[in-house]
C-alpha cells in the first residue's frame, strides 16, 4: 500500500503534460489576436492614408467639389448635394461597381464551412466567413449645391447651409 500511494502522490511530469495539453489552445488564441491586431492595424494605416490623399485633393478647393463633378452627380439624377468622400479599395471587378476590399484570413484549426476565399468575385451572404474585410471611407460635409433646371448647380440658399441635413445625397 505505501508504494502505491508514492506513486499516486508523485507529481514528476504534471507541468510537461498540461503544457501538451494547453499549447494548441494557446496557439489557438495567439492566432486570433495576430489576425485581429493586423486588421486593426490596416484599418488604421488605411485611413491614415485615405484622410491624406483626401485632402490632397481638396487642396486650395473651399468648395470641394468640383464642376465636373456636380454634372455626373446631376447626370446621376442627384439634384442636392452637401457631402464629399472618398474611400480605398484593393481592386474592383471587371465593371468597376463591386469593390474588393484588402482581407485577413483567419487560419484556424477548428473548421469553418466558409469556402469564401480573399480574391473570390463573389461573396457569401450566410454569415458564415473567415475573413475580416477592412473597408475605409472618408468625407467631409461642404456647402449645399442644388440643381437648377439647366442643368448647373448654384449654392446661394442660405437656409440650405444651415440645415443639419446637408450632409447627404438626395434626389
Amino acid at each position: 500500500m505505501v508504494g502505491n500511494n508514492k506513486i499516486l502522490n508523485n507529481q514528476k511530469g504534471q507541468a510537461v503534460f498540461e503544457l501538451i495539453i494547453f499549447i494548441p489552445f494557446l496557439v489557438f488564441l495567439y492566432s486570433i489576436y495576430y489576425t485581429i491586431g493586423n486588421s486593426i492595424s490596416g484599418s488604421i494605416n488605411q485611413q491614415k492614408a485615405v484622410r491624406g490623399y483626401y485632402y490632397a485633393l481638396v487642396r486650395g478647393n473651399s468648395y470641394i467639389n468640383t464642376f465636373s463633378d456636380l454634372i455626373e452627380f446631376n447626370a446621376g439624377s442627384i439634384k442636392k448635394i452637401g457631402f464629399n468622400a472618398i474611400g480605398w479599395r484593393e481592386k474592383s471587378d471587371g465593371a468597376g461597381t463591386l469593390a474588393f476590399a484588402p482581407c485577413f484570413k483567419f487560419s484556424s484549426v477548428l473548421k469553418s464551412e466558409s469556402t469564401e476565399e480573399c480574391d473570390d468575385k463573389t461573396r457569401e451572404d450566410d454569415g458564415k466567413t473567415r475573413l475580416i474585410r477592412v473597408f475605409t471611407f472618408y468625407g467631409v460635409c461642404g456647402p449645399v449645391y442644388t440643381a437648377n433646371d439647366n442643368g448647373s448647380y448654384f449654392d446661394i440658399n442660405p437656409a440650405d447651409q444651415s440645415n443639419p441635413y446637408n450632409c447627404a445625397l438626395s434626389n
